[in-house]
């Protein structure tokens, strides 16, 4: 339903926000959902619980340039499960804040896990479980149970307050036809009751979707998990999924986009080379040198790229750019920290901002050595030509055809970035 500048809504929020909440908002939301639905929700909860509001207060609050940038930044808090939306043709919009996932429930979230590694790549996510990780080693637990301490009158004691902090992401009509799924399996494979089971349905819909999988490669994958994993547990069920997903399609993992167009995460209608750029973006230094060279960086190599955006504020899609080409320059030999800060220094006053800055302050440095040049240099050396599609993307960015990326492998991307630079 279409939003209108002075249209009133109505703000509904019975939580605080404690300290983890907000570690895992930045280190886990932020990343799938970007900066402007990140600054959307945190204004909308330093609001008033039942208070009444106009989409232009929110606006001008955020500083966003229209209201169809606030629009998008409240779909993706729907859709990562942080925002319920209500509409009444009389009273209006009525939104409904949510909290984050716990760590741990995030990490038991097979959809949220595939698409931050996605984002952030796979050792960021596995340094943000070890920083987490709260497993007490050399100690027996001697901590009392309820009942040790307590009785009640009651059969069982429940409480439904966790229900609060689970499944709110939905995917609505994924194409997976679970009943077809249950008639494919036999009693001797598995019991008809854990097919029933509606955690299990869940579970099962929702990895068959992150992976694209079909009910009969769905139930290959879950034969394939008893039989070799010797279990039915979600990870291991996972786990086989992606190998099948990447036997099917490839590539290494699911990679989140937006359906709609979105100045801040990677979206659908992204063409090939803004997909790449994105990704140069948002790559971490570490993925991007282990990218380049096969191996895991040492620590020191990192720490040049840690301190080089430190100290020139450039950021790192800038960086990341500066490595590729450097790497190019050097035929894949990487200077020292004085090597890249002069460059960096040169950059910073060129107002390099991003990937696509330092991409096109190169192609016209590039040109405009090309016009220098003497005639029998030229010959000796090949010259890099803009791309075709460079007047085309600075101009008319909007207008672009939508095209696939061939490959979502980054090792692949990695290579088309170097042949952009020439």
């Amino acid at each position: 339903m279409e939003k209108l500048l002075y249209d009133e809504f109505k703000l509904v929020n019975k939580h605080h926000l404690n300290f983890e909440d907000q570690k895992t908002l930045s280190l886990l939301y932020l990343p799938l959902m970007g900066i402007d639905s990140y600054a959307t929700y945190s204004i909308l909860m330093s609001l008033d619980d039942n208070g009444n509001y106009t989409f232009k207060k929110i606006l001008d609050l955020l500083n966003f340039r229209n209201i169809k940038v606030l629009d998008k930044a409240l779909e993706k808090l729907q859709a990562l499960g942080l925002l319920r939306a209500y509409y009444n043709k009389k009273r209006g919009f009525l939104y409904e804040l949510i909290p984050p996932l716990s760590f741990e429930e995030f990490f038991n979230n097979e959809l949220l896990v595939e698409y931050l590694k996605s984002q952030i790549g796979v050792v960021e996510v596995k340094d943000i479980i070890k920083a987490h990780d709260t497993k007490i080693v050399g100690f027996k637990n001697v901590t009392k149970k309820f009942n040790e301490v307590f009785e009640t009158t009651t059969k069982t004691v429940k409480t439904s307050i966790d229900k609060i902090f689970k499944d709110n992401i939905v995917v609505h009509d994924s194409g997976f036809n679970y009943p077809l799924f249950k008639i494919l399996f036999d009693d001797s494979v598995i019991n008809q009751d854990a097919l029933d089971d509606e955690e299990f349905k869940l579970r099962i819909q929702r990895i068959a979707y992150i992976y694209k999988l079909n009910e009969e490669e769905m139930k290959d994958v879950v034969v394939k998990t008893i039989d070799i994993d010797k279990n039915l547990e979600y990870a291991s069920i996972s786990k086989n999924a992606r190998y099948v997903f990447q036997n099917k399609f490839k590539v290494d993992r699911p990679k989140l986009a937006t359906t709609h167009d979105d100045d801040f995460i990677s979206s659908l209608s992204d063409d090939e080379t803004k997909q790449i750029l994105n990704l140069v973006d948002n790559m971490s230094f570490t993925d991007l040198l282990a990218s380049m060279s096969g191996i895991k960086p040492a620590a020191s190599e990192i720490k040049i790229f840690e301190d080089l955006m430190n100290n020139t504020n450039l950021s790192m899609g800038a960086i990341n750019m500066m490595i590729l080409h450097v790497s190019r320059e050097k035929e894949g030999v990487l200077p020292g920290y004085n090597y890249f800060e002069k460059i960096a220094n040169t950059w910073a006053r060129a107002k390099v901002e991003n990937a696509y800055d330092a991409l096109k302050y190169m192609q016209k440095n590039d040109a405009g050595k090309q016009k220098t040049q003497k005639p029998y240099y030229a010959k000796k050396k090949r010259v890099v030509p803009l791309p075709d599609w460079y007047d085309e993307y600075t101009k008319e960015l909007d207008k672009v055809e939508v095209k696939e990326v061939a490959s979502e492998n980054k090792d692949d991307l990695i290579e088309i970035v170097k042949e952009m630079l020439g």
